[in-house]
């Protein structure tokens, strides 16, 4: 582009493809290839920037389809990439004749374009087969996206967002509502489960009466009840207060554990469910379950904890893994 955009503008691609799915790229005022590329403005929307560009660069008008990716760029721009069709051997043939015009292959597209756009125009094509938009940033898909896609795990606003971390006893007087764990296997990944309606949560649940306000016990009964995991002795975090708008504040306790033993996947009996247990990475953990930046200091409090009971979870794997249905013996860690 030759002249400066206007504040609030966006960047519009437009992705062409021939029959053989070459990409169409075009040269841009400064000579580097870019996929056929305009921006918004106050008269131009972005399928009316996409379909200029496309024109200057073939002197075709479009019939454009769907927003393929949306891409957040580190100086705070959005690009978007629609898809703008196929086109049939003879039209390759005839925008060929323009020299600023080339096809590339999609295996090619890394040594043609920067990282970043190679990475969005293939981005596009995995977007336009699977038929969905790609939220990408600078060109890779979020971590915790992938994931979602991949075990059908909803989005998620919870409510824990709003309560208050400390990493400390539970005052006296404070009543303990409910414990959670933060449950490492020893790879160093934690323990996560996915209810039906595809809702991440760590185990853990509501104390009984006869526990008679002893987390740690709650803690080993709702993680076998949930998950079917054996555990190690809880190790006590912290303590969310959970400032409740219809009664009394309550606290509801982290701990940390490590798996003993995987046993197989059965009916949860306080909700009928057999949930999914996953192993997940334990920066994923608050994004997957809804809790925001706000928990992280309980990931540094339970992965520092842990580390105590013979578990590196800062040199976990990185890919997030579904525990079998049969379940899978896991040793004890070495202290």
């Amino acid at each position: 582009m030759n002249s400066a955009p206007e504040a609030g503008s966006v960047e519009v691609s437009a992705l062409v493809t021939d029959t053989g799915g070459r990409l169409l790229l075009t040269a841009s005022s400064g000579g580097a290839l870019i996929l056929p590329t305009g921006r918004t403005g106050a008269d131009t929307s972005p399928r009316a920037a996409a379909a200029r560009a496309v024109r200057r660069a073939t002197g075709l008008t479009p019939g454009l389809g769907a927003l393929l990716v949306c891409d957040w760029r580190p100086d705070g721009s959005v690009r978007h990439i629609l898809d703008a069709g196929t086109v049939s051997p003879r039209t390759v043939d005839r925008l060929l004749e323009d020299c600023q015009n080339v096809f590339v292959a999609p295996e090619d597209l890394p040594s043609a374009l920067s990282p970043a756009d190679a990475r969005c125009a293939l981005a596009a094509l995995r977007a336009r087969r699977d038929g969905r938009t790609a939220q990408t940033e600078h060109g890779h898909v979020p971590p915790v996206l992938e994931v979602m896609d991949q075990f059908g795990i909803a989005p998620a606003l919870h409510s824990g967002g709003a309560w208050t971390w400390y990493e400390s006893p539970v005052p006296a007087g404070l009543p303990i509502r409910q414990a959670w764990v933060w449950l490492f296997v020893p790879d160093g990944r934690v323990v996560a489960y996915v209810d039906g309606k595809g809702t991440v949560g760590l185990p853990g649940g509501t104390l009984e009466p006869d526990e008679r306000g002893d987390p740690a016990r709650a803690a080993v009964r709702e993680v076998r009840e949930e998950t079917n995991i054996e555990i190690t002795q809880p190790v006590h975090l912290g303590y969310l207060m959970d400032r409740r708008p219809d009664g009394p504040a309550v606290a509801r306790v982290r701990m940390a554990a490590v798996a003993t033993a995987v046993g197989p996947a059965t009916t949860d009996p306080a909700t009928g469910t057999v949930h999914r247990r996953l192993l997940v990475p334990a920066h994923l953990v608050p994004d997957l379950c809804g809790w925001g930046a706000a928990a992280d200091p309980q990931v540094h409090a339970a992965v520092t904890a842990v580390s105590g009971l013979g578990v590196r979870a800062e040199s976990a794997p990185g890919a997030v893994e579904e525990l079998p249905v049969a379940g899978l013996p896991a040793a004890r860690p070495r202290p």
